[in-house]
């Protein structure tokens, strides 16, 4: 069995954690340190209420259709040059 990780590693991997992105394998390493350490809990719990929070406000917020149209029209521009 391989040795638990520290809060460092933990630390460095609690984003792709919370996002889903880690393999199996490395998910149940970060949450059997999670289930041990109850500082680290408690930051992750913070960081998973502030993502919920971010992307729930990202759904909501709009792109002006101004900016959205110069942007395409940026983009457009680009696609003819190549």
């Amino acid at each position: 069995m391989a040795e638990p990780i520290d809060c460092a590693e933990a630390g460095a991997r609690l984003q792709d954690y919370l996002k889903r992105e880690l393999t199996p394998e490395l998910a149940a390493e970060v949450r059997d340190h999670l289930v041990r350490c109850r500082g680290c809990f408690g930051h992750a719990q913070f960081e998973e209420n502030l993502l919920h929070l971010m992307e729930a406000r990202a759904r909501r917020e709009t792109c002006p259709s101004a900016l959205r149209e110069r942007i395409r029209g940026l983009l457009r521009a680009e696609a003819d040059r190549t």
